[in-house]
């Protein structure tokens, strides 16, 4: 049975996950931090339309900016093209050590937070997005999209552990 309650657990955890990341993958884009660098070009996007990088030359992104980042450790330029390169691999937990290290260096970067903050939750680090989520409700009180969210995720949490039946006394 306990092992039911785990599998609901899991299933509250990673479908709120997902809310809240797909929430803040439109969020951040409006908010201007992963920019499109080909956006003057004459053959920019259409409003609405994503930009689509073959997985093939992101892969060979990654590989640029590791041998970049082997140079200069705290680049921040390579950092975040790491970091995006990564997550449109939809490699989350690689795109983490990147955005972490971003977010040491600019601990108050509201893009930095968002984007890591969707990370942690889509790699399972329900307490660190929490506290990353209520570091942005202390910092931007105006902004009460940050606080529902808040109370959204403390709800999903409160929810599986209430799903989740005590430990067997032994």
């Amino acid at each position: 049975m306990p092992k039911k309650n785990n599998d609901t657990l899991k299933r509250v955890l990673i479908v709120s996950s997902g809310l809240v990341f797909l929430a803040l993958m439109v969020v951040v884009p409006t908010l201007g931090l992963w920019k499109n660098n080909n956006s003057n070009s004459p053959q920019g996007n259409q409003p609405g339309q994503e930009a689509t990088i073959p997985p093939e030359k992101l892969a060979e992104m990654v590989k640029g900016y590791e041998k970049i980042l082997e140079r200069e450790p705290d680049n921040p330029t390579a950092l975040q093209g790491l970091a995006q390169a990564r997550l449109q691999l939809k490699d989350f937990i690689g795109a983490r050590e990147p955005l972490e290290k971003l977010y040491q260096k600019y601990p108050d970067n509201l893009e930095v937070m968002l984007v890591l903050y969707g990370t942690r939750l889509q790699t399972q680090d329900v307490s660190g997005a929490k506290s990353l989520l209520e570091k942005l409700v202390k910092n931007y009180p105006q902004e009460p999209k940050f606080k529902e969210e808040l109370t959204r995720l403390n709800q999903a949490i409160a929810a599986a552990s209430k799903q989740q039946p005590p430990e067997p006394k032994k």
